[in-house]
């Protein structure tokens, strides 16, 4: 990952980024935090809307595990990372409603019928 040395993740100047793993970049992030060190930004792709119904979600879900070859995997990646966190919490409820009518919540992940 992208380790934001001053920890502003608004300041993307060469000097001020390393790389991390991910585990680490969590750990510093909150040391920081606790410590009124640096500053978290909203992160956003505003290149698009990403995806606008459960059925778009899903698609790109299941072509970026290679399970559809609905769409190309790039493409599945970019409508994700474009989907407003609030889209996606949004299809998470309509996916476990779902599995609870079909009886399927807390069952075998190979018996979910979508």
């Amino acid at each position: 990952m992208v380790a934001h040395i001053d920890g502003n993740e608004s300041n993307g100047a060469p000097e001020n980024l390393g790389l991390s793993c991910r585990s680490c970049n969590a750990k510093v992030a909150h040391v920081m935090k606790r410590a009124g060190i640096g500053r978290r930004t909203r992160q956003y792709n505003p290149r698009g809307g990403g995806a606008g119904s459960l059925a778009r979600w899903m698609a790109a879900v299941m072509s970026m595990k290679g399970e559809s070859d609905q769409m190309p995997v790039d493409a599945a990646v970019e409508m994700i990372h474009a989907t407003p966190a609030a889209d996606r919490s949004r299809f998470a409820r309509e996916i476990w409603q779902l599995r609870r009518e079909h009886g399927t919540a807390g069952g075998d992940k190979d018996e979910v019928p979508f």
